[in-house]
Parts: structure tokens; sequence; C-alpha cells
């Protein structure tokens, strides 16, 4: 399971994501609750690569982005034997 901190701490440092600690902590508690069965950080790192380095540049709202994201991997990833 992904750790809360190291989220918010990938997070804080993703470019131009608009962080909020007021915000943040319950956001990302919710994707790893959602989101229990897929490596939450790898996927939001994958998120920000997708679009080279730089998502801000693609979507206005990067939080419902990422949280599109991850709805779209659970898609994508197989259901093991």
């Amino acid at each position: 399971m992904t750790d809360l901190n190291l989220v918010l701490d990938y997070l804080q440092r993703l470019p131009a994501y608009p962080f909020d600690s007021s915000v943040d902590p319950d956001f990302v508690d919710e994707l790893l609750i959602d989101f229990s069965h897929i490596d939450v950080l790898e996927q939001i790192k994958a998120f920000r690569w997708y679009h080279n380095g730089d998502p801000a540049a693609h979507t206005k709202n990067l939080r419902l982005a990422i949280r599109r994201w991850l709805s779209m991997a659970i898609v994508r990833t197989p259901e093991p034997f």
C-alpha cells in the first residue's frame, strides 16, 4: 500500500500542482482508500511523465485529472489470475 506522506511529498514537488495543506491530505487519503488495489504513487508519476513533466499545461484541474487517471488505471490493469 502506498504511504500517504510519500504521495503528499510528490504532489508538493509536482510542477504547477496547487498543493494545499488543508485539502491535499484528505484528497490523497481518499485516493488511497478508493484505489487501494493499485500503486497510487506510481500512477501519479506515470501521469506526470505522460504529460512530459508538466501536467498543468494539459489540464485546468489537476486533482480531477489525477482521479480520472487512477480510474483509468483500473481499466488498464488486468485482474490477477
